[in-house]
């Protein structure tokens, strides 16, 4: 009878260290997206109606942008943007999750990339080519108070 209490606990403890392990998996491929307080987007040189601009943790590459019911996830040094599906997104509050994994297959066609130091923000400007569109992202920068500058 011991045997069997010994070998059920063992095989509990190894079914829970493996759950354990693909959870931490999971998560590393999970990307916690928050909303960039007091960025400031223009589409075509006009603000849309509805829209937000998110990063993942302090970085701003990539990026997720929200115009009303379509998301484009933006990453900015390898220049490649990429339209997902909103049900691939899961709310969290005022933030979103999303796997990585789910990222499509092919970007959405660009050109015109210039990403600009503004000073007090950065600037990505993206036009959508098949569309025609331009996409003009700024993201403010803390001030480095020790150095003086932003």
């Amino acid at each position: 009878m011991r045997r069997i209490v010994l070998n059920r606990a063992g095989i509990l403890a190894s079914l829970l260290l493996v759950l354990a392990a693909a959870s931490v998996a999971a998560s590393k491929d999970t990307i916690l997206w928050k909303p960039v307080p007091d960025a400031i987007l223009q589409v075509d040189a006009r603000a849309p109606k509805i829209w937000n601009v998110y990063q993942a943790g302090k970085k701003f590459d990539p990026l997720l942008l929200q115009l009303d019911n379509r998301y484009l996830v933006i990453y900015v040094r390898a220049m490649q943007v990429y339209e997902i599906k909103p049900e691939l997104l899961t709310h969290k509050g005022e933030n979103l999750l999303w796997r990585e994994a789910d990222k499509p297959d092919k970007p959405v066609a660009t050109s015109d990339w210039n990403t600009k130091d503004v000073g007090s923000a950065l600037r990505i400007l993206v036009k959508l080519a098949d569309e025609g569109r331009t996409i003009d992202i700024q993201i403010p920068q803390m001030v480095d108070l020790q150095r003086g500058i932003y």
